[in-house]
C-alpha cells in the first residue's frame, strides 16, 4: 500500500476478484492485531484517510465515516477490519461495503495503511481476510473495488492478489469509457514501474 500520488491525473477504474481466487488468509505481521469496530475509531480512521491521501482533510474523512454509518452501519460494524499497531494506534483498515457502481453489490472499500506501518503486508492481510469472508457470503457476483490512477501502488497489489481490470459498463460509465480509462491507467503503471 502506498499513498495517492497527486502528481498523476485522476482516472477512476474498477477491478474484480473472481470468487474463490484467494485460498489462504495472510496472517498479520507480528505485533499487529485486529480490533472490533468501535465508535472511538472515528477520528483516527479519518486521520488515516488523510495521511494516505484518500481524502483531503480530517473533516472530509469524518464525513465519509458518518456517511457509512448513515448508509449501512451494520456493514461498518461487522465487515470492516481495523488493525492496531504495536503501540495500539490504528495502523490499517479496509472493509466490505455496498458499492455505488453496481446495484446490490458489495465492494472492497477504503483500503489504507498508515505511513509508519507500510511494507509489513497489512493491506494484503486485510484484503485476503475480507476476500475469504466475501466467499462465504451468498453473493453471486465477484467482489469488486474502485481505485484510481493515483493509487498505482495499490493497483499493483490488487493485481498480485488476483484482482482483474473490469472493462464493462457500470453506473454512469460505458464499456468504451472503462476501456479508455484502463488504457490510461496501464500507461501510468508502465511509467511508474519500480516505484
Amino acid at each position: 500500500m502506498t499513498i495517492c500520488d497527486t502528481n498523476i491525473p485522476f482516472t477512476k477504474v474498477l477491478m474484480v476478484l473472481p470468487r474463490k481466487t484467494i485460498h489462504t488468509e495472510t496472517p498479520l505481521h507480528e505485533g499487529y492485531t485486529y480490533a472490533p469496530w468501535r465508535e472511538s475509531f472515528r477520528q483516527p480512521w479519518a486521520a488515516l484517510m488523510v495521511e494516505t491521501g484518500l481524502v483531503p482533510d480530517q473533516e472530509a474523512g469524518l464525513a465519509q465515516w458518518d456517511k457509512m454509518m448513515n448508509e449501512a452501519p451494520e456493514m461498518l460494524r461487522e465487515h470492516f477490519r481495523f488493525v492496531l499497531g504495536p503501540e495500539g494506534d490504528l495502523a490499517a483498515t479496509a472493509g466490505l461495503f455496498p458499492g455505488h457502481d453496481f446495484p446490490d453489490r458489495l465492494r472492497l472499500h477504503w483500503v489504507a495503511t498508515g505511513l509508519n506501518h507500510q511494507h509489513r503486508g497489512l493491506a494484503k492481510s486485510i484484503i485476503t481476510a475480507l476476500a475469504k469472508e466475501y466467499d462465504r457470503m451468498p453473493e453471486k457476483y465477484p467482489l469488486y473495488l474502485s481505485t484510481q490512477s493515483q493509487s498505482y501502488g495499490a493497483i499493483k497489489l490488487y493485481s498480485r492478489l488476483g484482482f482483474q481490470p473490469y472493462m464493462g459498463e457500470y453506473a454512469g460509465h460505458t464499456k468504451e469509457q472503462s476501456e479508455d480509462d484502463w488504457r490510461i491507467v496501464t500507461g501510468v503503471l508502465r511509467e511508474t514501474e519500480g516505484k
